[in-house]
């Protein structure tokens, strides 16, 4: 059991060592085109010879027929160039080294020369007449073709429904080569909109170019009766002056006839050419062409009425079909001394949910940028904030402010003067403080640390008693004025004078340096 197995497996490994790949397979190639296929083993080749359509083909150098590859290497290729006797198929027989005695290994591909199809319409006229809503029957005829192309319908820019054709291929040998014929039958009912479209029978494939001829197409000519309208309103009238109504519809062909009715079933009797009518009243203007298939009629009221505008005016245009059916349309239009009504400038139902999406977006980040403001969050973080008022952005930008008076927990920790290293900490209840009062800040403790020491008393009654700066000429000084500080209180200790009574009533004076006759800086009292 072990040596069949092992036998099993020798044989195996002798077939996959001997397998031969051939590449490219089935292709399609144009005349003159030269082309090359590959045929390749895991083994070294001792020769190789190629096969066309049963004829043996030994490759040389310069011949129509060209080796390629190398056979050391397991390869043995061939190149020509196309013409339609090598349509078919094409195999290659390889001998391979050390195997004296065994059979050629071989692969084989199918090689198709490309033969361009003729492509015809069925009735053969470049403009195809049918009448619209009947079922019309069209053919396409692709014959020669080769390799089998597929085909759809076009009309105008839209593909036909498959269901719509119905296609028979039908094989025709010609010498050694096969060639296809192929019929498919369209069969469809045309409407009035596609007048005037083009019909198209096209093949497809791969291999085709758009410079190759690959389709077939037909103008359609469609007849149709005149199509019918919904009862209009003409507006804008004036009693008492000539109005005209207009009605614009489409047929083809031309219609026959044109009748008016003012009442009823009265009819319009018109003389030709002049537009007089049986109705004194009125005026018909002669039937008018817009383009081929669209008219106007037009009847002028030399004096509208108030009894015109409760009036239903009837058109009636009649008309014969290419199969000899006459047919009629009515129109009925009313008139109306009202203006027309707004319209809505083309504006949907989808642009109109676009702008209040836009219009609820604005109002949605109007109030997050509000919110974020008056909160200070975001890029408004360390700025002012809505709610604050002028007082107190004012006191902000004095640092003055300071804790509340209802605060008697952190009564003696509020001093701001510091004894022993000279800073000054001015306290607030705001934490966001503005760039500026921190600059502020800052400004007032660099000089606070640099200035001389001054007297108790001579800073006594001072809003901001923690510094000392001696104005220069042209600056304005600003300090608190404590009016609810009795008479005779003598002066305010210096963390008492930092401290912002919640009840306290703050105001601003400008101390302006005055320089005197001994050119020293003197500050007014109040």
């Amino acid at each position: 059991m072990t040596r069949l197995n092992f036998i099993s497996l020798l044989l195996l490994i002798g077939i996959a060592n001997c397998q031969v790949t051939i590449e490219p397979q089935n292709i399609v190639v144009r005349q003159d085109d030269v082309t090359r296929l590959m045929c390749k083993t895991r083994t070294p080749i001792k020769s190789c010879l190629w096969e066309i359509n049963g004829d043996l083909y030994n490759l040389s150098p310069g011949s129509l027929y060209e080796p390629l590859g190398i056979l050391e290497d397991g390869e043995c290729g061939i190149q020509a160039r196309i013409t339609e006797a090598e349509n078919g198929v094409w195999s290659c027989r390889v001998f391979l080294s050390g195997t004296s005695r065994s059979p050629a290994e071989r692969a084989s591909a199918n090689v198709t020369v490309l033969a361009l199809p003729q492509i015809s319409l069925r009735p053969m006229e470049d403009t195809i007449t049918v009448i619209a809503g009947e079922t019309t029957t069209i053919d396409c005829m692709v014959s020669n073709a080769r390799p089998v192309p597929a085909i759809m319908w076009m009309l105008g820019d839209r593909e036909l429904d498959f269901t719509n054709t119905q296609t028979l291929v039908e094989p025709r040998t010609v010498g050694d080569n096969t060639k296809v014929s192929i019929t498919s039958k369209l069969n469809y009912a045309f409407q009035a909109v596609d007048h005037d479209k083009s019909l198209r029978c096209v093949t497809t494939g791969p291999w085709l170019t758009m410079e190759d001829p690959h389709q077939a197409s037909a103008q359609l000519n469609v007849i149709f009766p005149p199509q019918p309208k919904d009862e209009m309103t003409l507006y804008g009238f004036v009693l008492g002056q000539p109005g005209d109504i207009t009605v614009n519809f489409t047929a083809n062909p031309r219609p026959s006839a044109v009748i008016w009715k003012l009442d009823g079933e009265t009819e319009l009797a018109v003389e030709p050419f002049t537009g007089r009518s049986s109705d004194p009243r009125v005026e018909v203007s002669e039937l008018r062409s817009t383009n081929a298939t669209s008219y106007e009629a037009r009847l002028r009221i030399k004096s509208v009425s108030e009894a015109d505008a409760r009036r239903i005016f009837r058109l009636v245009v009649e008309s014969s079909l290419m199969n000899g059916e006459a047919v009629s349309q009515e129109y009925m239009v009313r008139l109306s001394t009202s203006p027309a009504p707004l319209q809505s400038g083309g504006v949907g139902g989808g642009g109109i949910a676009a702008i209040v999406i836009v219009l609820v977006a604005v109002l949605v980040v109007t109030a997050v940028v509000l919110y974020a403001r008056n909160t200070g969050r975001w890029c408004f973080a360390g700025s002012h904030s809505v709610g604050v008022s002028t007082k107190e952005s004012a006191d902000e930008e004095a640092g003055e402010v300071g804790p509340n008076e209802d605060d008697e927990d952190n009564a003696g920790q509020g001093d701001n003067l510091h004894q022993g290293t000279g800073e000054v900490k001015v306290e607030t209840s705001n934490q966001r403080q503005s760039l500026t009062h921190r600059i502020s800040s800052l400004y007032e403790t660099l000089i606070s640390k640099t200035a001389p020491k001054k007297s108790a008393g001579a800073s006594a009654g001072i809003g901001n008693a923690a510094v000392d700066i001696d104005a220069k000429e042209g600056a304005i000084v600003y300090a608190e004025l404590d009016l609810k500080s009795p008479a005779g209180e003598g002066a305010m200790s210096d963390s008492a004078a930092v401290r912002m009574i919640k009840d306290e009533t703050t105001e601003y004076a400008e101390i302006v340096p005055v320089k005197g006759k001994d050119s020293a800086a003197t500050t007014p009292t109040e």
